[in-house]
């Protein structure tokens, strides 16, 4: 049978110069009709880079939504907007329509973006292609991506049904099955093997216009991290602790083997500033890691991939400002204190680091801090918890009260105090004011703000301060707790954090490994995952009772002034209207669609919906 591709297949990637990403197919052509010919042979493949979410800012109404249904942020908003975020903190989403899931069409795009990649791949064999230099590098990438678009499956719904050669016009669906995801953690192992083995893929592009084309970098990142996933509890339910054990033997291995490739080949954390009259400190490069759009693979060795654009609503969408700060519009996703609390309190000197809560038990079941006796001897003070020093990547990250932000060539100090001229406010119509008494600056240069835009770097997907994390996680999980230490170790050096003490408990190295994944990624839509990975999707669960404890009722920094003297009163809140509702077993993992869950099950004779939907 001849096959027409769809019409809507279209193209999402637009770049400044011609090159491959810039070739659209015509939405004509039978697939004979294509692979007959070299130009649209490419513009097929392009239209396998089709599904990739922007990422970032770019959910409804211009917020980060996953950053925002996790324990780091909390989304300030007007109610009667209704985007993502506050949709589910009202609980609302069904199996039939969830705002999440329906924003970035994840369960439909990401499976079409499969069955894409698997018929190039079918195809690109005996396609005419002028180059088989080409045809090599074009197969290599549409193995990776349709890798990446099988583990964006993972992450957001589980196992779900795969046949590696698709889905062929006589396929008896009656027998389709639905994989578990240790399979599916193999057969994207295997797409990026087959990646991997093509010598004309490349390790890293320097052409900023096709740095969102694949390499043998992504392909390793990708084959790691499923096999992370797939060893994480909210997988492996199923599985003996026999099999558990060997699975983060197994997912330990491949992150250690990527690692290791990744820096043989040029890869590294980036701890040079490349611009020092805009960024300074410790923290510097990694804060402009992520809000210069002028870095290059020269100056940034570590992003691993990332989209080709920054982006430019980031200096008009983090701060609100009652006069001072002109321009200044609302405040978008705004740091919780939960977050704050996982940045380690330092000695004067810089050379001692400890947690500011307690490592194993660090919330009460009122969410109540348990400080740490020893970040209280360093001086760390409840009634001024500013005063003590912190990770430094605390300050690259959040804004809090009595920061100097600049502003049109001015220093201005922020006033997070109630009443004060940025201060946190509880009036639900107003979304300039945070709600948690912080504001972000991840993304924001030093030298942005809304009267002088600036664009914020391009959105990284993947970067390696992220798979030596991950594979700190893996080898603590398979019991190799010194490997675990040194990736961490090298993560904290960059800033100038002193490295984790010698000695720990697998159950204490867990923990620290947690935190450390909270601070260095936060923002970075990965807690929320990490969060939901670790749980388990029964509430009698101690892993469940912890991802509700940590992002059902979220804690604000309330601070007040006394009119008279001026003095100022700290008082966490906890709850309020910070409530998250989608915390229940069922939100662990997104629904599948309704309509497909009850076609699956007409088909099949079985049920297909996650747990809970």
């Amino acid at each position: 049978m001849r096959k027409t591709i769809l019409a809507f297949i279209a193209p999402v990637i637009l770049l400044a110069s011609c090159n491959l990403l810039d070739l659209t197919p015509d939405g004509r052509d039978t697939l004979e009709q294509i692979f007959a010919d070299n130009d649209k042979t490419a513009a097929y493949l392009n239209s396998c880079y089709g599904g990739l979410h922007s990422k970032a800012f770019t959910y409804n109404w211009v917020q980060n939504a996953p950053t925002c249904l996790s324990d780091e942020a909390w989304l300030t908003f007007k109610p009667e907007l209704r985007g993502v975020a506050d949709q589910l903190y009202d609980g609302t989403g069904s199996a039939g329509v969830h705002p999440l899931r329906d924003d970035g069409n994840y369960y439909v795009n990401y499976l079409y973006q499969i069955r894409v990649c698997t018929i190039f791949l079918k195809n690109i064999g005996s396609a005419k292609v002028n180059s088989e230099a080409d045809r090599a590098r074009w197969k290599a990438e549409a193995h990776v991506l349709k890798a990446y678009y099988m583990l964006e499956m993972v992450k957001w719904f589980g196992s779900f049904g795969y046949e590696p050669q698709g889905f062929p016009d006589d396929y008896d669906y009656s027998a389709m099955r639905r994989r578990d995801v240790w399979d599916l953690a193999e057969y994207i192992a295997d797409e990026c093997d087959a990646a991997l083995a093509i010598d004309e893929l490349p390790w890293r592009i320097d052409n900023k216009a096709e740095q969102l084309r694949a390499t043998k970098a992504l392909a390793w990142t990708v084959k790691s991290k499923a096999y992370l996933f797939a060893a994480s509890p909210l997988h492996s339910e199923d599985f003996d602790d026999v099999e558990k054990a060997e699975h983060w033997e197994e997912a330990y291995e491949q992150a250690k083997a990527a690692v290791q490739a990744l820096e043989s080949n040029g890869y590294e954390l980036k701890t040079n500033i490349a611009d020092q009259s805009v960024y300074s400190g410790p923290a510097g490069a990694y804060h402009e890691l992520f809000s210069s759009p002028n870095l290059n693979t020269s100056t940034d060795k570590e992003t691993i991939w990332q989209r080709t654009e920054g982006f430019s609503a980031i200096s008009h969408n983090f701060i609100g400002s009652v006069s001072n700060l002109e321009n200044a519009t609302r405040a978008g996703a705004c740091p919780t204190q939960e977050l704050v609390d996982a940045y380690d309190v330092l000695s004067a000197d810089g050379k001692t680091a400890v947690p500011l809560l307690d490592v194993l038990k660090p919330y009460n079941n009122d969410k109540t801090p348990n400080y740490n006796a020893e970040a209280l001897a360093l001086g760390y003070d409840p009634q001024d918890p500013y005063s003590a020093r912190r990770d430094p990547r605390m300050d690259a990250t959040i804004i809090k009260n009595g920061d100097i932000i600049n502003w049109d060539g001015q220093d201005m100090q922020i006033e997070t105090f109630v009443g004060g001229d940025n201060g946190l406010s509880t009036d639900l119509k107003d979304d300039r004011f945070t709600r948690t008494g912080y504001y972000f600056r991840k993304y924001v240069a030093p030298d942005a703000d809304a009267v002088n835009t600036k664009a914020a770097a391009p959105w990284k997907y993947f970067r390696l301060a992220e798979v030596k994390l991950n594979l700190a996680e893996a080898a603590m999980e398979a019991g190799h707790l010194d490997e675990a230490k040194a990736q961490v170790d090298d993560i904290r050096a960059r800033v100038g954090m002193p490295a984790l003490p010698a000695g720990l408990t697998q159950e204490q190295m867990r923990a620290l490994i947690r935190k450390e994944r909270m601070v260095e990624l936060c923002y970075e839509e990965c807690r929320y995952f990490d969060m939901r990975r670790w749980a388990e999707a029964y509430e009698s669960s101690e892993y469940f009772k912890d991802f509700k404890l940590r992002c059902n009722n979220l804690t604000a920094m309330f601070i007040t002034v006394d009119p008279e003297t001026g003095a100022l009163t700290y008082e966490r809140k906890v709850g309020g209207d910070l409530v998250n509702k989608s915390t229940q077993p069922r939100d662990l993992l997104l629904p599948i669609p309704e309509d497909e869950a009850q076609t699956l099950f007409t088909l099949t004779g079985k049920r297909w919906q996650n747990t809970g939907w």
